[in-house]
């Protein structure tokens, strides 16, 4: 089989490392797409701290990259919500290549953003492309929650607790996360009409969806961390007084009609020296179960299973095709070419 031909769609921290990690699975880099007019021009392997040059230079022309560059699939790492995230998915969809994206919304965005999903939903099915959401919360936080449900034989209530430091992921982020903000104008923020989903309301509606439960009521509830002591984001190159806010953590419940209840916590905040990721979930019922991964490394497994689902979403039907439909996650020991079906290319 040819080789798979990606796009790297956003050229910042997350794309940097699965450039590399691409490339170590015999991927061929053939376009890379940036808005930042300090990226447009130069050369992809320079940006990603390769050390050496790819021949592939960045342009801010994404239509044309696509449509040009023969690409089997686009790598998206560019933003958290379907409203912004939508231009990179239709770009995607109308040129008929296949896109992965780390957009939190899109793991399962059937329910928060209904109208856009079926928009490009129906793109997708016209040009024969596959549109997934993945990342961290692809295995950690919905398909082995999943395989420990199905250990259960009745279940009342499954809970889950994470953190993540947006450090890791970025200015962009850390931004979404208000750092930096006192906590009234935090406050202020959180009051108005158009704040988008919650990350683990789509983690949420994943796991009722792949249990084949029925929502019955969700609620959200959110509040700011905030700062014991000075701290330093780097990825905002900002001193964040003591008592201003360093991120924030939101609280979502789902109710199902059969009477199981999904909660999740979920913190993303600034680190302190001490601090480390935590994915931790609970299950009531018969039995009662745990699940601790320790300090799990967010940032890196957030672009091994970006990357690793490539095979999964080639070999897909077309159409915007959410990660509880795919195949369990697996290791991809050997390029990702030889992962493809007949006639998947």
């Amino acid at each position: 089989m040819n080789r798979i031909k990606a796009a790297i769609y956003g050229v910042g921290a997350m794309n940097s490392i699965a450039t590399r990690m691409l490339l170590d699975k015999d991927v061929e880099i053939v376009a890379a797409i940036s808005r930042s007019k300090d990226k447009v021009g130069k050369d992809l392997g320079d940006l990603t701290g390769l050390g050496r040059q790819l021949g592939v230079i960045v342009t801010d022309d994404a239509k044309a990259a696509l449509a040009e560059s023969g690409a089997d699939v686009a790598v998206i790492a560019v933003n958290s919500y379907m409203t912004d995230a939508v231009e990179q998915l239709r770009n995607c969809a109308e040129a008929g290549v296949n896109a992965v994206t780390l957009s939190e919304e899109a793991l399962y965005p059937w329910n928060t953003s209904p109208e856009l999903t079926a928009e490009l939903d129906a793109i997708a099915k016209r040009t024969g492309a596959t549109l997934t959401g993945t990342g961290h919360q692809d295995t950690y936080w919905v398909n082995i929650v999943a395989m420990m449900m199905g250990t259960a034989h009745r279940i009342d209530h499954v809970t889950g607790r994470a953190s993540w430091n947006v450090d890791d992921y970025g200015p962009e982020v850390a931004g979404d996360q208000q750092v930096g903000k006192t906590v009234e104008q935090f406050n202020q923020w959180l009051s108005g009409a158009e704040r988008p989903p919650t990350f683990g309301r789509n983690v949420l509606d994943a796991l009722v969806a792949d249990a084949g439960l029925t929502v019955k009521s969700i609620t959200s509830t959110t509040r700011p961390d905030v700062a014991a002591e000075p701290m330093h984001s780097q990825a905002l190159n900002l001193d964040v007084a003591a008592g201003d806010v360093i991120g924030f953590t939101d609280i979502d419940e789902i109710q199902t009609e059969e009477g199981v209840v999904f909660t999740f916590e979920m913190s993303g905040r600034v680190y302190g020296e001490t601090d480390g990721d935590i994915n931790d979930w609970e299950i009531k019922g018969e039995p009662d179960l745990v699940l601790s991964n320790g300090n799990v490394p967010t940032q890196i497994t957030t672009c091994t299973q970006l990357v690793n689902r490539i095979p999964d979403v080639i070999n897909a039907d077309p159409g915007f095709v959410t990660m509880e439909k795919l195949p369990r996650l697996k290791y991809r020991a050997f390029g990702f070419h030889t992962y493809l079906e007949a006639g998947a290319e």
